[in-house]
């Protein structure tokens, strides 16, 4: 497949300003309302002039274990009554599946993609380019027009709109910290609010529980990412807010000052010995049987391991604790409230129109309402006009499973609060609380173009494997802190500037179009 040349130099925002000045805000047999529908309201509700043109869609999605596919999930049939489309679901069966769909030639109308499976194949001629067809999705554009952050990145550099993410469940993609708070109540321990205070209490910790590791991560070297916003970084390359240029994270003394804490921690037996290989079992038995008290996960999984604990019947609890202070004088966690996932449409596909129609209907006020809160009687009630999921539904992930709410390729944008409404007082809390420490700006870097991509792909991939094994040997002790120039050395001398060159010019290019 030839790849598509790229046009260089186009500008990305004003390829959306000028569609959207010419958006009319309807397009003829498909006019979806804007209109907020209140709680009392009919979910039915709909302001289409004309009955839509009945359409089948083919749809490629990830399959996930925890919520399988069902050919009679609610969703779909919702969709069907909004829009006369009927989606017909295909799941991947493993890692090459996207690529496989592509090259038989046989691709589905609609597939569930990453950013960079969209910068890989969209300029190779597989996916369409949507920037051209945004006149004919009114509420897509106007969502690109209120969230420019969303639409500069799924946005090439030429100015190519190979996909459409997802928006509106990202706050369950953030990374927090949460503690033991039952154990700290009994022993008159105090939340610590800086990583000074996070070793005295784990040293604290490991006298009382000797048999313990009282702070406890699972994601190796990744885990770094997690906690670097405590010392005012990223631990990779990422735009430093108070100079707007692309900076290496390693190179700032925060970063060293982290490395420098996690090797205390290491030799003092205040973390598991195995963390760079600790897998998600291992994390949850070390946080359900006392053997761990502070840890550094998913926010999700407060409640998923409070479930547990509860079932121990001992009073054990879990609760969010404020990013401890690692360098200068705010601490942060990862800003990672922002999805990944999202939609591309085949080049060759067939039914083009019903493509345009789906993705503009899920993007739209009514298709969000829908799609997140299910309808009156089916999956929720009103009371004191409000609305409140029937009690069949416990937790979000029952809604993925019985009705496929929230699933992948079900939704465009999606109402957080319908999904939070089932989360206990103390998840609510976590929400709320992790909101106000979010890192300046997120951990994603700015697109580049395939040539400028493929020109640092080797470099930037021996770079990143030097820096996670230096930095491991570091933590653990193997190499002594007095060799940190000589490792920072190292990076420059393979050429981790050229990294920096590279990213820069992708971040110069992103704000002169942002303009």
């Amino acid at each position: 497949m030839k790849r598509k040349k790229m046009k260089n130099g186009a500008l990305v925002f004003t390829v959306i300003t000028a569609l959207l000045a010419g958006c009319t805000g309807k397009e003829s047999g498909t006019e979806i309302s804007t209109a907020t529908p209140s709680p009392n309201a009919s979910a039915g509700a709909t302001a289409s002039v004309k009955p839509a043109e009945a359409a089948t869609l083919r749809l490629l999605t990830e399959l996930s274990s925890a919520w399988p596919v069902k050919k009679d999930w609610a969703v779909w049939k919702w969709v069907k009554e909004k829009t006369n489309i009927t989606i017909n679901q295909e799941t991947q069966t493993g890692p090459e599946s996207l690529a496989l769909a592509i090259a038989s030639g046989d691709m589905p109308d609609l597939m569930s993609v990453f950013p960079p499976d969209a910068q890989k194949y969209g300029p190779q001629g597989a996916f369409l380019d949507l920037s051209k067809h945004l006149n004919k999705m009114p509420n897509l554009k106007s969502f690109l027009t209120s969230r420019p952050d969303v639409a500069q990145r799924m946005t090439s550099p030429g100015g190519e709109m190979y996909h459409v993410l997802n928006d509106g469940m990202g706050a369950g993609n953030q990374t927090v910290y949460f503690y033991r708070d039952d154990i700290f109540k009994k022993h008159s321990l105090q939340e610590p609010k800086t990583w000074d205070e996070v070793y005295a209490t784990a040293k604290k910790l490991k006298e009382l529980y000797p048999e313990s590791y009282p702070f406890v991560f699972r994601h190796g070297i990744n885990t770094l990412k997690y906690f670097a916003p405590a010392f005012g970084i990223y631990p990779t390359f990422f735009e430093d807010k108070a100079t707007g240029k692309i900076k290496h994270g390693v190179t700032d003394p925060g970063f060293k000052k982290m490395v420098e804490y996690l090797n205390k921690f290491h030799k003092e037996g205040l973390t598991p010995p195995d963390w760079l290989s600790m897998d998600y079992k291992a994390w949850t038995q070390f946080i359900t049987t006392n053997k761990s008290f502070m840890t550094i996960q998913f926010i999700g999984q407060i409640e998923i391991m409070n479930t547990q604990l509860q079932n121990g019947g001992n009073g054990a609890h879990l609760k969010f604790m404020a990013p401890p202070v690692g360098n200068g004088s705010k601490a942060y966690i990862p800003n990672t409230n922002f999805e990944e996932f999202g939609f591309a449409v085949s080049s060759k596909t067939k039914n083009l129109d019903a493509a345009l129609r789906y993705l503009d209907f899920i993007y739209s006020k009514e298709g969000k309402d829908i799609l997140s809160w299910g309808k009156e009687g089916e999956t929720y009630t009103v009371e004191n006009n409000k609305r409140k999921f029937l009690p069949r539904f416990k937790e979000p992930n029952d809604l993925r499973k019985e009705m496929g709410m929230f699933t992948t390729g079900a939704y465009g944008l999606a109402d957080f609060e319908a999904s939070k409404s089932l989360s206990n007082e103390n998840e609510q809390y976590a929400y709320t609380e992790a909101a106000k420490y979010q890192f300046p700006v997120i951990n994603a870097l700015p697109p580049l173009t395939s040539e400028e991509k493929s020109a640092i792909s080797l470099l930037e991939e021996q770079i990143n494997k030097y820096y996670e094994s230096s930095v491991a040997k570091f933590i653990l002790g193997e190499t002594p802190m007095t060799q940190w120039d000589a490792f920072l050395a190292e990076l420059n001398k393979m050429g981790s500037q050229k990294l920096i060159d590279a990213y820069q010019i992708g971040l110069d290019r992103l704000k002169k179009n942002n303009k």
